[in-house]
């Protein structure tokens, strides 16, 4: 049996959802299939040459992977040609963030990393804006159907040569002040201790370590990458996010509740769809809808729908991870 490791980087939730469904899918193809979360803990990483596939997850943050992950991809140990994957997650499908994996692809090749596949998955917002419940369905259950085929190409090992238009290329390098604008405005992240329960989850999720408790007050330090786990995930909606305030997203999408929710229609972006949302998503989902045509009977896949398809491998639906919670100094290794 052919053994697949998934190195994740997820800050809310949505990469790990991701994951966890290619790791899902892989299993159908006899494929072993370990989850190793990324956090700033570089000395237990699985050793990727005990494996034949190597896969690397994302979210992208201002249309570049997170430093984080490039810090990751630099400590991870020289393999040869090891046949290796991306798929990454943002809350748009906009252009800028096809090339998101330049920096990333440019480490992991020099290591010895044969990167012949990159797919991309739009999830539900967590910054800026949030998407309402109708939207949210569509763009989980649209990502799922689309991570099945994905893991279909993984298994298959299909190859493809990654090379991105010229201008979106360049255009990463000056939205990389991210990853320095991200330990600044982390320096100015807020407790309202009024609202606070002192439950310490941003402390003990944070995947920097970059929180701490001390003589009763919050401390945030230098190495923050905006992830906004702890924003996101704060049960009372306490922390504040410096610069960025206004951007913040609270709170769980409930991904699962959503997708079996029947009265949740899910069709959010349809025919009708007209303003932002019809200039920004129409034209993504439009693709993935193409993508989804059944090779048998060329039946169009419904999108919204949630019970089996006839053109698709009928899976159960099963529970998913909503937020992650990964302990400080802990990575977790999920197997199947």
């Amino acid at each position: 049996m052919k053994k697949a490791i998934l190195y994740v980087f997820s800050g809310t939730g949505n990469t790990k959802n991701v994951a966890d469904e290619f790791k899902k899918n892989l299993m159908n193809y006899d494929i072993e299939t370990t989850i190793y979360m990324i956090s700033d803990n570089f000395t237990d990483i699985p050793n990727p040459n005990s494996y034949d596939i190597i896969g690397v997850g994302y979210p992208i943050h201002a249309f570049n992977a997170p430093q984080l992950v490039i810090n990751f991809a630099k400590a991870l140990p020289d393999v040869e040609d090891k046949y290796t994957f991306i798929f990454k997650t943002s809350g748009e499908p906009l252009k800028l963030n096809d090339a998101s994996s330049t920096k990333l692809i440019k480490v992991l090749k020099k290591k010895g990393y044969d990167v012949c596949l990159e797919r991309h998955a739009v999830m539900p917002y967590n910054m800026i804006f949030r998407h309402n419940d109708d939207m949210a369905k569509q763009l989980w259950v649209l990502a799922k159907h689309l991570t099945r085929i994905y893991a279909s190409e993984v298994a298959k090992g299909k190859r493809e040569k990654i090379k991105y238009p010229r201008r979106r290329t360049f255009m990463t390098y000056p939205f990389r002040i991210e990853w320095y604008g991200a330990k600044f405005n982390g320096k100015l992240y807020k407790v309202d201790m009024n609202k606070c329960i002192n439950c310490m989850k941003c402390v003990n999720a944070c995947p920097t370590h970059n929180i701490q408790f001390k003589n009763g007050k919050f401390v945030f330090g230098n190495d923050c990458i905006m992830c906004v786990r702890c924003s996101f995930n704060c049960p009372t909606n306490a922390i504040s996010i410096g610069l960025l305030d206004s951007w913040k997203v609270n709170g769980s999408y409930k991904l699962k509740q959503l997708e079996l929710n029947k009265d949740i229609k899910g069709d959010f972006i349809n025919s009708d769809t007209r303003g932002v949302c019809k200039k920004v998503y129409k034209a993504y989902v439009d693709r993935s809808q193409e993508i989804l045509i059944d090779e048998s009977n060329n039946a169009r896949v419904v999108v919204p729908t949630v019970e089996p398809l006839d053109n698709l491998t009928a899976t159960e639906v099963e529970p998913i991870q909503e937020n992650v919670d990964v302990e400080c100094g802990e990575s977790v290794i999920t197997k199947a």
